[in-house]
């Protein structure tokens, strides 16, 4: 594994731990009310096209940290639907 690669796992993981506190609350709590949805769905969109790139482009570290961002954030969004 390249230093690059190590630098893009690395930045993938911290927007992927960005997400915890988010996910973790809206699951706890079960309210989303101060929640933009559509931050999240333009998010969600953005990370979607940002996986379909890294798989063209055959960059592993953007693709993996990617999905697990799109995890998190349609675990979200799917809170701030179900839960308003």
């Amino acid at each position: 594994m390249s230093y690059i690669d190590i630098m893009g796992y690395t930045a993938g993981m911290l927007v992927v731990i960005s997400l915890l506190p988010q996910a973790i609350k809206s699951w706890t709590t079960k309210s989303t009310k101060d929640i933009s949805l559509w931050r999240y769905i333009i998010y969600v969109s953005g990370l979607i096209i940002w996986i379909a790139y890294a798989i063209i482009i055959k960059n592993g570290p953007v693709a993996v940290m990617n999905s697990v961002g799109l995890i998190l954030a349609v675990s979200i969004l799917y809170l701030k639907i179900r839960h308003g």
